[in-house]
């Protein structure tokens, strides 16, 4: 994984957290993409989770365009804390990329990105605090 690229995120330790994301800065000014999952882990009933700032901090300190992705239908092919997937649809949603550079700090583009996600929600995977709370 590290030839890869990969960048590991230890999340209990802070000072190892901070040093992977000025990690993941490199491998995006390199121009390599990065695929991160903002809730930082999976949902247990399929919604949508708060997000976690490092992510909105990466961008921003890389300058690099953020390309929110909506995934529908994965909790149901293959739900958290289960070894078997199912067979299913699975719908990804490639919204217009989001230049950080337009936003003040990183809630500021930490909500964007999460409504355009949320944009492409059915109902029931909708989050039931509102999106500005859980941006916070």
């Amino acid at each position: 994984m590290h030839a890869s690229g990969f960048v590991a995120v230890n999340r209990r330790d802070r000072r190892s957290a901070i040093e992977s994301v000025r990690a993941a800065v490199r491998v995006l000014q390199s121009g390599q993409s990065m695929l991160v999952f903002p809730e930082g882990t999976r949902s247990p009933d399929g919604k949508l989770l708060p997000f976690k700032k490092g992510p909105f901090h990466l961008a921003m300190e890389a300058g690099v365009p953020v390309v929110p992705i909506t995934i529908v239908g994965s909790h149901e092919a293959w739900p958290k804390g289960s070894v078997r997937l199912r067979a299913g649809e699975v719908v990804v949603h490639f919204h217009a990329p989001i230049d950080p550079r337009q936003f003040a700090d990183k809630s500021e583009i930490l909500a964007e990105v999460r409504a355009a996600i949320h944009s492409e929600l059915p109902e029931q995977y909708q989050d039931s605090a509102t999106d500005e709370a859980a941006a916070r």
